[in-house]
């Protein structure tokens, strides 16, 4: 489909201006203006465009100035709020986009399932969006696909509004190490990485059980006994088993000496794979995600939570008799990860170790260890692959052994009730909505819906101020499907003006035009200079812009948690 056509398709959407008649071809993520130039897309009214649950907030945001605003039933263009004309918020200078006036609309109190748009005065119509308790049903499919997708080794199919989308089976110079999730957009594999992914599939898992449990998952195997969501994170597990050395210590990574170029499907991507040593920092990672895999898998396959709790204990003891880290590799491979001339540090990777060791076996030396780190670590509200004690703090508070320290419980409870009513808070205030301010960083959409985890586990540990830990979390779903800067989804094949060329090899290398779907892309990131401009504004839908629009397993793990926490109760 030509440029030219899909600005025309946009058009039918109210809140994108084009120039229809100009016969010009724009580069991804701009469209033709009336001056002959290509120019983003011109968004009036920024909502989530997939939509609210009946209970959750409801905000939309506009930046002109102040006006009135209804909403509107999309069969018959109907006024069903407020029951006049109703008033938008005060103005607010919006510093990170640059925008001097800014306005939200608050339709909370409208819980009538349906379809919608807001129209305000003078403004115009936003993109459609629902209300229903199933609304975000369909996305956690597509991103439930999203994962799936990135399988390597096995062959992958499945289908999404009309288009399948699939490839063969790849990798097999893998060796033993064959199997597990792609990382990115690329094929390599990361212990560190895949480990922190897996484990926040794996607490979605423990905090939501009775909603996933029964989901059934297109391309999985529905015979043999594993509820479809867990039998998605075994598949990444069995590569992560066969990571270990005999040794106990774990492989930090397997990947190519360089990237493929971006037109390879992962089958035709056959270059030589190496497997790399041992590192600390992913012989921990694997020790927790193994000890916590083997909770989540004893009664559904006995025999694999067996392998995965020994495994986690191998590698523990690795990690006892090896108390200096031992850095993953500096050359040969490609990806970060705490790799190069300065590597990350592996205390908080063996901290969590520590905590799941202990919960899945009630090793008090692996107790010690933790409450003995303690203090080194706190509940971020910021954090990442380089940061996995959040994780460990989870799992050591919803702990219900009685050895634990009280004064450890304690401390970590007020650290996190802290964390989560300021990220509460922030997003209350927020313009668009967003959880961490004026934060910005590479994969800031994976680290926005990361903030879900807290604040769940807040409502979990604090349940008489669960709804505005839970509000939190709905704004920043509708910060991820619309209510941002671009007034566009960030989730391919997913809500209204999706991105289209994700920096993700098998989007640009499959010959289909839509991307795969389910994929959360990375999100604006600073631009540096002596001016730089505003960074919510630096996000350009452009498959050769791997700093802003790469996609990213350990974005789509938190993205598929908060998803979950939004699914109705069976």
């Amino acid at each position: 489909m030509s440029w030219q056509l899909r600005c025309l398709l946009a058009c039918s959407f109210a809140f994108f201006g084009c120039d229809s008649a100009e016969d010009q071809s724009c580069p991804p993520g701009t469209v033709p203006a009336q001056d002959g130039q290509c120019a983003a897309p011109k968004v009036g009214i920024h909502v989530s465009t997939v939509g609210f649950t009946p209970g959750s907030p409801k905000l939309a945001t506009y930046a002109a100035s102040a006006s009135t605003f209804v909403i509107r039933r999309v069969d018959d263009d109907a006024a069903v709020f407020p029951d006049g004309a109703g008033p938008v918020g005060p103005a607010i200078n919006a510093t990170d986009s640059g925008e001097p006036e800014v306005h939200v609309v608050d339709f909370s109190d409208l819980n009538v399932p349906g379809q919608y748009y807001v129209d305000v005065t003078n403004v115009g119509k936003s993109a459609p969006f629902t209300i229903a308790d199933d609304v975000f049903v369909e996305p956690f499919h597509a991103a439930m696909l999203g994962m799936y997708g990135w399988r390597c080794g096995s062959a992958v199919s499945f289908e999404w509004q009309g288009t399948t989308f699939g490839h063969g089976e790849c990798h097999h110079q893998d060796g033993p190490a064959v199997g597990g999730w792609h990382d990115a957009g690329d094929y390599g594999k990361y212990t560190n990485n895949g480990s922190f992914a897996l484990g926040m599939m794996l607490l979605a898992w423990d905090h939501f059980r009775s909603k996933l449990e029964n989901i059934a998952l297109d391309g999985l195997d529905q015979s043999n006994g594993i509820p479809d969501y867990l039998d998605e994170c075994a598949y990444q597990l069995g590569w992560l088993l066969n990571m270990q050395y005999p040794d106990g210590g774990v492989s930090d990574r397997v990947t190519s000496v360089n990237f493929d170029g971006l037109a390879v499907m992962p089958e035709a991507s056959t270059a030589p794979r190496n497997m790399a040593d041992a590192s600390t920092k992913a012989t921990a990672d694997f020790a927790a995600v193994a000890a916590h895999a083997s909770r989540a898998l004893r009664e559904f396959d006995p025999e694999l939570a067996d392998r995965a709790e020994q495994a986690a204990l191998a590698a523990w003891q690795f990690l006892l008799a090896n108390t200096t880290p031992i850095p993953p590799p500096v050359s040969g491979f490609t990806g970060s990860y705490g790799a190069g001339n300065n590597p990350d540090p592996d205390t908080d990777d063996r901290f969590w170790a520590a905590a799941e060791i202990f919960e899945t076996t009630g090793d008090s030396g692996a107790l010690t260890a933790f409450e003995q780190a303690g203090n080194s670590f706190s509940v971020d509200a910021y954090w990442d692959w380089d940061n996995v004690a959040n994780l460990g703090i989870f799992t050591y508070l919803e702990s219900a052994r009685e050895e634990r320290d009280p004064k450890v419980v304690t401390r970590f409870t007020l650290a996190l009730e802290n964390t989560a009513s300021n990220l509460a808070d922030t997003a209350a205030k927020h313009p668009y909505g967003r959880s961490l301010g004026l934060t910005y960083n590479w994969g800031i959409n994976g680290t926005s819906a990361r903030t879900s985890l807290a604040l769940v586990e807040a409502s979990r540990i604090d349940p008489d101020n669960a709804r505005s830990y839970l509000a939190a979390v709905s704004l920043q779903l509708g910060h991820l499907f619309g209510r941002n800067f671009f007034g566009r989804s960030m989730v391919t094949g997913v809500g209204n003006a999706p991105p289209l060329h994700p920096h993700h090899r098998p989007s640009i290398a499959d010959g289909i035009e839509p991307p795969w779907p389910g994929l959360l892309v990375g999100g604006p990131v600073p631009a540096t200079g002596a001016a730089p401009p505003p960074p919510a504004t630096q996000w350009t839908d452009d498959e050769n812009n791997f700093t802003s629009n790469e996609v990213a397993i350990n974005w789509n793990a938190p993205l598929i948690y908060a998803l979950a926490a939004s699914l109705p109760e069976p």
